[in-house]
């Protein structure tokens, strides 16, 4: 038996009509569309001068992240934006010691990370609680109808495994293992996560979007002086 392959784990999904790659891709592309009036003209592909300042976008240091910066790039400043210069990707560590910053606060604000009511693990908490409700009865139902015993987190997998297979293969079975109020009540769980663990629903959702909103609103009050476009990913 072969050994498992995790060489693709956390990483940007690269095959599939619904592939990470593609879609940062024509997400530049379409952006550019529709705002590159936007761009300084060194910036164009309508112009064959090299850019002495280039526009900053920003990453943060995961892997996959960095990889959509890149192909979201080249969508949006061309696919020689190095070469001719026109934008710089600044990536940003995820590692606590940067301490608050516009990008990464989620994992760098050590309060929402250790404080288990209220910090980011408020979200997983709440999520088990709801996973409990109802997944009990598709257990129940698999059993009946395949003689096999599953536990919960099984059955959590098999129903994200609808929605990864699909974004790499463009179609997955296990979404047929499932009915749609089931598939309902998984992404309300999901819902309860994310709401609960980096949104409104916790403590520190309030301190750690003002650092944004106030990078934002200096942006503003500087002017033109400070640039026309901005991207962070």
């Amino acid at each position: 038996m072969s050994r498992k392959d995790d060489s693709n784990l956390e990483q940007l999904t690269e095959t599939g009509p619904f592939s990470g790659t593609l879609g940062s891709f024509t997400t530049g592309v379409r952006l550019k569309t529709r705002y590159e009036h936007l761009l300084p003209q060194t910036a164009s592909r309508t112009t064959l001068k090299i850019s002495l300042r280039p526009i900053t976008f920003w990453a943060s240091g995961s892997n996959r992240v960095v990889e959509t910066a890149r192909h979201f790039a080249h969508g949006f400043f061309g696919i020689d934006y190095k070469s001719r210069n026109t934008a710089a990707l600044k990536i940003i560590s995820e590692h606590h010691s940067l301490g608050a910053n516009t990008l990464t606060p989620g994992r760098t604000c050590l309060a929402n990370k250790r404080d288990v009511a209220e910090g980011q693990r408020k979200g997983y908490r709440l999520m088990g609680e709801y996973q409990a409700t109802y997944l009990k009865a598709i257990r129940e139902r698999l059993f009946r109808e395949t003689s096999m015993k599953f536990g919960y987190q099984e059955i959590w997998a098999m129903q994200e495994m609808c929605g990864f297979e699909t974004t790499v293969r463009g179609r997955s079975d296990w979404c047929d293992v499932f009915t749609q109020d089931e598939f309902l009540s998984f992404e309300y769980a999901r819902d309860l996560l994310h709401y609960y663990r980096a949104g409104p629903g916790q403590r520190y959702a309030a301190s750690m979007g003002w650092l944004w909103l106030n990078a934002t609103t200096n942006l503003l009050l500087e002017g033109p002086e400070a640039g026309s476009l901005f991207f962070s990913l």
